[in-house]
């Protein structure tokens, strides 16, 4: 009988501290994304990255879950050294749980998106640009197009 007890209790404190947990506003949760790659285009599915989106967005930066360390680093000095070209109302940074705190700090201010990395380059930092789909691009199943324009 003792036992049932304290694992009921046990049980209600772990619902209880599940359920008190706060989300962090910069991180928009990831649900169901459909991405597809072909040269240096992606196309794309997700209802976090639509609903967060603006047109203000002229820069995206993709973080490969290869990124080690270095690459944090030179993220962070490329975000503090050049602000007039990247700051967090005109950038957009997609990266996925791997390394997040890091990306968090390396990033400050920036908006995150968790989508798994965008574009074909092996490189570990990825510019482009993501832009919502038109009648013209005839993709009906996806909502944005990410076009890499260069590695970081």
């Amino acid at each position: 009988m003792k036992k049932r007890i304290l694992l009921l209790c046990l049980f209600c404190m772990t619902l209880g501290f599940a359920y008190s947990q706060e989300l962090d506003p910069q991180i928009t949760n990831m649900t169901k994304v459909v991405i597809c790659t072909s040269d240096k285009k992606s196309l794309i599915k997700a209802e976090s990255l639509k609903e967060i989106w603006k047109p203000a967005y002229i820069h995206t930066i993709s973080i490969s879950p290869k990124a080690n360390l270095k690459a944090l680093i030179r993220l962070e000095e490329l975000l503090q050294k050049t602000p007039m070209l990247y700051n967090p109302e005109n950038t957009l940074i997609i990266c996925t749980d791997k390394y997040l705190e890091l990306i968090k700090e390396a990033a400050a201010g920036y908006k995150l998106v968790q989508l798994p990395s965008l574009g074909s380059s092996e490189s570990m930092i990825v510019e482009g640009k993501i832009t919502p789909l038109t009648k013209e691009d005839n993709e009906p199943g996806y909502d944005f197009k990410f076009v890499e324009e260069k590695a970081l």
